[in-house]
């Protein structure tokens, strides 16, 4: 915001304004214009320069100022000419918007102070989000790992029937000798088994999906001797049977007891 220009009143400069405003009224390019009396408006916004000499009716003997207003455009922004009677006034702030100027200078800091926070919480919280990320990537290391020790049976009998039917192999592996790939199968089984036991478990509550990498599309050395066994299972039985030989192992499961029971009543000899 511009200073008002402050000099002591003259009749010839008063003149010369009024004389300004007409010329370029005639000229099709008239300037809005406010003339105050010790801050009272004796002339409103306007351009005509007929009305220019109406501030004279309100100039008394204790007048001490006269203001000039003269706008740019259509716009509020203006040019201001202060004409003072008697001894000039000290300089200060006499005649400046103080208020405004306070209020726009702490409205700037308040503005300021908000964009620093603002910047200090985003901040923090794109370090909680890679934290976060971080954690959840462990996590799912950890749970492909996981996934690669679990029992290779499972994509063929489903959870339940694997559980069975592993279960059934690693108590009797001398029994499945007698079945192509069982032995094999029993052994990798007991491996496994031994290295899930070794392996810790994170205590996190993070809940999350893990991502399926190609390497655990390609068949390992489990996947091939379960399916072997399986079929080779699976082709000594019509499905009815299939489905009565997984009750049994079911049985066994619940109860191991029965494991002999089974063997010395069907007259199964054990090597």
């Amino acid at each position: 915001m511009a200073l008002p220009n402050k000099e002591k009143y003259e009749q010839k400069k008063i003149d010369n304004l009024l004389q300004y405003l007409r010329l370029y009224h005639d000229k099709g390019q008239p300037i809005d214009y406010e003339i105050l009396v010790d801050g009272f408006k004796a002339v409103r916004r306007t351009s005509d320069p007929d009305m220019f000499t109406m501030f004279e009716n309100f100039v008394t003997a204790d007048t001490r100022s006269i203001e000039i207003l003269l706008f740019t455009g259509s716009s509020n922004n203006n040019e201001k000419r202060i004409f003072y009677f008697g001894e000039q006034p000290k300089e200060g702030l006499s005649g400046v918007d103080v208020k405004n100027i306070v209020d726009e200078e702490v409205q700037r800091k308040l503005r300021e102070k908000e964009f620093d926070e603002l910047k200090d919480a985003n901040k923090k919280l794109q370090q909680h989000i890679a934290d976060l990320e971080s954690e959840v990537e462990e996590l799912e290391k950890h749970n492909a790992r996981l996934e690669m020790k679990q029992s290779p049976l499972n994509s063929f009998l489903g959870d339940v029937g694997s559980s069975l039917v592993e279960s059934f192999i690693k108590r009797n592996p001398k029994l499945m000798a007698a079945f192509p790939g069982g032995e094999a199968l029993a052994g990798l089984l007991q491996s496994n088994n031994e290295e899930t036991s070794e392996e810790p478990i994170p205590d996190s509550e993070v809940s999350f999906k893990p991502k399926v990498s190609s390497s655990a599309l390609s068949l390992t050395e489990e996947d091939q001797a379960a399916i072997q066994f399986v079929n080779q299972l699976k082709s000594q039985f019509s499905k009815e049977e299939f489905e009565r030989v997984l009750l049994i192992l079911q049985t066994l499961a619940d109860d191991k007891s029965k494991i002999d029971l089974i063997i010395n009543h069907v007259n199964i000899k054990q090597s």
